[in-house]
């Protein structure tokens, strides 16, 4: 939200200027969204780890007290880092929604493939 003194300051501004400050910005956003891109893949190898993990606790992907956990973790951060809770709120449950998705997949596949290699094992000990 610009203040009306802001919005003057850069009606004041040359063009040129304005345009310089712009690519700045465009420049980066850019480097931001590596960094996002960065981040949510060191975050899917953890959802990938989960996957590997939770068939041998008996744990579901989807948790919902760890869900109810992980959002309020994340309305906390986004709050004492002045980001609009309704960003974080909405871009954080399609995240999760997708998680939980993605680890259902794995899950799965993996235990088909153990159910296989079960069977296999078993019909060499026959």
């Amino acid at each position: 939200m610009t203040t009306p003194s802001a919005e003057k300051d850069i009606a004041e501004r040359p063009q040129q200027a304005l345009q310089d400050e712009m690519s700045d910005v465009r420049r980066l956003i850019d480097e931001l969204d590596e960094e996002l891109v960065a981040l949510l893949a060191k975050r899917q190898r953890q959802i990938e780890r989960a996957a590997r993990i939770k068939p041998a606790l008996g744990i579901p992907a989807n948790v919902p007290e760890r869900v109810d956990e992980v959002l309020a973790h994340v309305l906390g951060a986004a709050r004492r880092e002045g980001l609009s809770v309704e960003v974080a709120m909405t871009l954080w449950r399609a995240l999760i929604d997708w998680s939980i998705q993605y680890e259902e997949r794995l899950m799965g596949a993996r235990a088909l493939k153990g159910v296989s290699q079960g069977s296999a094992d078993g019909d060499r000990s026959s």
